[in-house]
C-alpha cells in the first residue's frame, strides 16, 4: 500500500483536546482521529501522521503549507497541549547527593522540581545550544539556549551536561 499525503482538499476540525474530525475531499468523514508527529523533537512542522480509532494510518501531512490555514491551525492547537514541553528559564538547584540528579527550576509554565535517572542519556544537546531533558517520569523539559541562562543557572547545570 502506498503512502497517502494529504493536501488542501481535506478539512481538519477540532473535536476535543487531543482528537480531530477529518473530512476528505470526496466527503468521507473520520471521527476521533489522532495526530502524531513523526519527528516531535527534531522536525516539529513536517510529517504528521493521522491515525484512526483502530490505529490505522489514514495518511500524512508533509508540511503545514500543504493543507489549508484552518486545518493547520487545528493541528497546531492539538500539538500545543499534546506535545507541551516546558522551557526552563532559571535553575535554583542541581545536585545528585542522594542518587538521582534533582533539579529545581522555573519554567515558562511555573516552578518545578524533578529528578533524572541517567544524566548521560536523559540530558541531550541539540543544535549546540538547545538542551532537552527527560525526567524520571518521562516528562520533557527544554532549555532553548543554554547560553541565555543567567550565570548561576548555567554554573549549576554545567557540571552535569
Amino acid at each position: 500500500m502506498s503512502q497517502v499525503f494529504f493536501d488542501k482538499s481535506i478539512k481538519i476540525e477540532l473535536t476535543d483536546v487531543f482528537n480531530v474530525k477529518l473530512t476528505l475531499g470526496d466527503g468521507t468523514v473520520y471521527e476521533n482521529v489522532e495526530l502524531r508527529r513523526l519527528f516531535p523533537i527534531s522536525d516539529r512542522d513536517h510529517y504528521i501522521s493521522l491515525i484512526d480509532k483502530d490505529e490505522h494510518e489514514l495518511g500524512m501531512i508533509r508540511d503545514y503549507s500543504d493543507i489549508t490555514e484552518e486545518s493547520a491551525a487545528a493541528v497546531k492547537a492539538i500539538f500545543n497541549d499534546y506535545y507541551l514541553i516546558p522551557k526552563i528559564t532559571k535553575v535554583y538547584e542541581c545536585n545528585d547527593k542522594n542518587g538521582p540528579l534533582k533539579i529545581v527550576a522555573d519554567t515558562d509554565h511555573g516552578p518545578t522540581t524533578f529528578t533524572i535517572r541517567n544524566r548521560h542519556n536523559d540530558m541531550k544537546f541539540y543544535d549546540e545550544v538547545k538542551v532537552l531533558i527527560r525526567d524520571s517520569d518521562d516528562n520533557r523539559y527544554e532549555i532553548e539556549d543554554i547560553n541565555k541562562l543567567d550565570k548561576k543557572s548555567w554554573l549549576l547545570l554545567a557540571s552535569f551536561l
